[in-house]
């Protein structure tokens, strides 16, 4: 007598597995486009000037500025927190957003938690300034 039909549910999910990472692929090919066709139609690009030179955004969507050595764009002052700012692209335009430093993020002589920038704009972080540039 055989024995009786017993079905594994191993292929299954290897053909959901492999579904699940397709739709992934594709989501990131997608997001990936996106943000090409976003920058190649003049999205607005961010440099930055400090005392330590010039820098620029690039493709990236957040920066983040701070006296720590893992920020974006590291800042020296003594007044500077460790992750003092950070500079958020959105579909309006960039972004500048205190991250809970001690000394507070101050735009044209005002202290601010969340602000969209404009061409121009000085931003003091601590005892650091840095100038904003969007073309």
């Amino acid at each position: 007598m055989a024995p009786p039909f017993v079905a594994s549910a191993a292929p299954v999910l290897d053909g959901r597995r492999a579904i699940v990472e397709r739709v992934l692929r594709t989501a990131d090919e997608l997001e990936r486009r996106a943000r090409a066709a976003q920058l190649a139609a003049g999205a607005t690009r961010l440099a930055l000037a400090t005392a330590a030179g010039v820098v620029a955004a690039g493709s990236r969507e957040r920066l983040v500025l701070g006296r720590a050595p893992s920020c974006d764009v590291v800042l020296t002052g003594r007044h500077v927190s460790r992750a003092h700012a950070a500079l958020v692209r959105r579909p309006d335009g960039w972004w500048v957003e205190d991250l809970g430093s001690r000394n507070g993020v101050l735009c044209a002589g005002e202290r601010v938690g969340r602000r969209r920038l404009v061409d121009g704009d000085v931003l003091l972080l601590g005892d650091e300034a840095v100038r904003c540039r969007l073309r």
